[in-house]
């Protein structure tokens, strides 16, 4: 069983909790814990309690809050964690806000040096994201990032919700990921595909 802080309460936390919580300890990270209930049965702290505690921090907010939010909480809190970056890097026009020669969960690693990220879950729409599978087929979870035991701890945790985790190389490889959500919003929303669609790597 894995210590794991959800920071976020919104629907991706909210899904990820739900998968997670059969086999893991959740806890949320929230702004104003006093001001909210638990979610999915699950306890609230303040962000730095949270983090202090879990052995595991998915960062499920938005990518804009991002910066204020590690820097609120003191990126030396995030030394020796699992710091997973489910978050997508959405301009208010709903395009890519970064990308070509650096990513989101790249920009993240410079402000917590001394963490381990790992990038995956962001381009999975939150309505599969509790069960990592859509009418009972799995969804592939590409998982990236440098330390091999964090992405493999992350790559345990997917396929303990019901992913089919794939290790998709270092860190730079979540410049790849992060455009692939926005293909998936796009078919998703712009195509008018809704949201039971998703990803599958076969081989």
């Amino acid at each position: 069983m894995t210590r794991i802080a959800i920071l976020g309460t919104g629907n991706v936390g909210r899904a990820l909790a739900k998968g997670l919580a059969k086999k893991h300890e959740i806890k949320f990270g929230s702004r104003n814990p006093a001001h909210e209930k638990a979610v999915e049965g699950s306890p609230l702290l303040a962000y730095r309690d949270a983090v202090k505690w879990a052995e595991v921090v998915i960062l499920a907010i938005p990518y804009t809050s991002v910066k204020e939010t590690v820097n609120s909480i003191g990126p030396s809190s995030f030394k020796g964690k699992v710091l997973v970056d489910v978050t997508n890097p959405l301009s208010p026009n709903m395009d890519l806000a970064v990308g070509f020669n650096t990513s989101a969960a790249e920009e993240l690693s410079k402000l917590v040096p001394e963490a381990k990220v790992v990038k995956a879950f962001n381009y999975v729409f939150a309505a599969n994201m509790s069960t990592g599978k859509i009418n009972g087929e799995p969804l592939t979870l590409f998982v990236a990032g440098d330390a091999t035991d964090a992405k493999s701890k992350v790559m345990q945790l997917g396929s303990d919700i019901g992913f089919e985790p794939i290790d998709a190389g270092p860190l730079i490889c979540a410049r790849y990921l992060e455009p692939l959500a926005m293909q998936l919003i796009k078919m998703g929303y712009g195509l008018k595909m809704g949201t039971n669609i998703g990803f599958r790597l076969v081989h």
